[in-house]
């Protein structure tokens, strides 16, 4: 309830509204400073309450307190019917505005009013999948999605819109959950369908509200890449939910992606105000810092990810490697990666291991590494298009590196039908071209890289597209094309989210240009300057 209510209040424009994301952290604690959790939130009042339900009865307490003196300012109790819990959310919200001499326009007042369903079933359910949908992110440690809990919630979802096919809050959560499995896991044609189809229900039922204008704001985003049309989309979102903070942060990865850097950053670091205890606003800052080479201030952020986000351990992996891209020194990631795996066979844990010994051309640790991974995909840490490939393409790379003849066609093949079924990702092309050049099919394996390069240049995609440059750069190296891979690396070192120091230092997919004395010259550059 608490969720729903903050949902309303930010619909109300002259409101400042902290997001549930920070607000939740909060929920659990016995003992309150509202003065220190004021301070910690950036805010001048604090709405505080119970939920207490018997039977299809519910008691709802709640009360606006002055966090700067203590002071109540205003308090109530509803003892009601389960069926009214949408009236006492709508008149908790409208109550707080007025006593904060906040006034309402009448399609707010319209909006915050208006009953998501009539199904509290399918309502139970609809919580119960965004808290699900919450808990897929920060899955890894760097801040993917996790695929279990998506797909429960999906399920959950289904059964909300078969109880009630007009529930359309429903129908856009299903979509970002579809979304986020195509963009993250699943990039089929399929799976894309399904996001098509909860976004269509949507805008069917009730194609001016803001939430369904940000839920087809972001499956443009995900599912198609389409910026334009997704920015158009979202300006109509923020004009309905100005407090919306996932919306800002959606207009801050649509610039990101555009290579509007700067006005990035100013757009997670305004969605930081409305959120400052939110882990997703600040790791997107930390990544938006990082591909901008500002190291020191991705690491102020980036500590306040792991300060939040406390029990997950295996985030400190990314300060690691953020730190090996600026200096070349992966001590610090191969130390904690090796007493993480002393206590878990967590198969994140062995692909940042495996990183750590090729980097050490330790090729023995490595085939090692590969024999515990038993099969299956990687992490998407293969080469540099950040998709994830059969474990089978790192034992190419390590005959390569060692000049050893084996039969490697049914992985190849595996690749190629995972990138057949994909059709449209570049990643996934580019990263098959990289396994040709290590299989030393020459011609097929420039084709592709540039085919993917075409597919997704950096004027369309500037973080993904300078991924997929970097693997051409790779196949210009091992196809025996010097000139071309330190053309292609050298525009890659003066660009965001392009190669780094530590990249080029330490990792063997640079392994044929070093004799060259452009290699030295290229490092130098890239060489950290404090």
């Amino acid at each position: 309830m608490q969720d729903e209510i903050l949902n309303n209040l930010a619909k109300i424009a002259q409101l400042k509204v902290i997001s549930r994301t920070s607000v939740m952290q909060y929920r659990a604690e016995t003992k309150r400073d509202l003065r220190q959790i004021a301070g910690a939130l950036g805010v001048a009042n604090v709405l505080e309450g119970t939920v207490r339900r018997s039977g299809n009865r519910v008691r709802v307490s709640t009360a606006l307190i002055d966090a700067r003196n203590d002071n109540t300012i205003w308090a109530e109790s509803y003892d009601r019917d389960l069926n009214d819990i949408f009236a006492i959310q709508s008149e908790v919200a409208q109550t707080i505005a007025s006593r904060l001499i906040a006034s309402l326009s009448p399609e707010e007042k319209k909006r915050i009013e208006a009953k998501p369903t009539e199904n509290l079933e399918a309502y139970d359910l609809y919580l119960r999948a965004n808290a699900l949908i919450s808990s897929s992110f920060f899955s890894s440690s760097y801040g993917t999605i996790g695929e279990k809990p998506l797909r429960e919630a999906a399920d959950f979802l289904q059964q909300a819109v078969r109880l009630d096919p007009k529930f359309t809050l429903a129908y856009c959560a299903v979509a970002e959950a579809y979304d986020c499995l195509y963009f993250y896991s699943d990039r089929t044609s399929e799976q894309r369908g399904l996001g098509d189809l909860a976004v269509n229900n949507a805008l069917s039922l009730q194609p001016d509200m803001p939430e369904v204008h940000h839920a087809y704001a972001r499956h443009l985003y995900y599912g198609y890449c389409d910026y334009e049309r997704a920015r158009v989309q979202l300006a109509m979102a923020r004009r309905g939910s100005p407090n919306n903070v996932e919306a800002i942060l959606l207009a801050g990865c649509i610039d990101r992606r555009q290579g509007n850097w700067e006005r990035a950053i100013q757009e997670f670091n305004e969605a930081i105000i409305r959120s400052p205890r939110d882990p997703f606003a600040l790791l997107q800052l930390s990544i938006a810092l990082y591909n901008t080479r500002q190291f020191q201030a991705f690491e102020k952020t980036y500590d306040r990810v792991i300060e939040i986000l406390s029990d997950q351990p295996k985030l400190e992996l990314t300060k690691d490697w953020v730190y090996y891209l600026n200096t070349g020194d992966d001590s610090a990631l191969r130390a904690r990666s090796e007493r993480l795996a002393a206590s878990s066979d967590d198969r994140e844990v062995l692909s940042w291991r495996l990183i750590c010994a090729l980097n050490q051309r330790d090729w023995q640790r490595a085939d090692e590494l590969v024999r515990m991974m038993n099969g299956g995909e990687d992490e998407g840490f293969f080469a540099y298009g950040h998709a994830a490939v059969s474990v089978g393409c790192y034992s190419i790379l390590l005959a390569r590196l060692r000049g050893e003849q084996a039969d490697f066609g049914e992985v190849r093949e595996q690749l190629n039908q995972k990138v057949l079924r994909s059709a449209g990702s570049a990643q996934l092309l580019s990263q098959l071209a990289v396994v040709d050049s290590f299989l030393n099919s020459k011609e097929l394996a420039r084709g592709e890289a540039k085919r993917a390069v075409e597919m997704l240049p950096i004027s369309k995609d500037a973080l993904d597209g300078a991924r997929i440059l970097m693997n051409l750069a790779v196949v210009y190296a091992w196809t025996a094309e010097l000139d071309l891979a330190f053309e292609t690396l050298a525009s890659l070192a003066k660009m965001p989210a392009g190669i780094y120091y530590g990249q080029l230092k330490r990792e063997p997919y640079w392994d044929p240009l070093r004799k060259d004395p452009r290699f030295d010259k290229l490092l130098a550059e890239l060489a950290p300057k404090d």
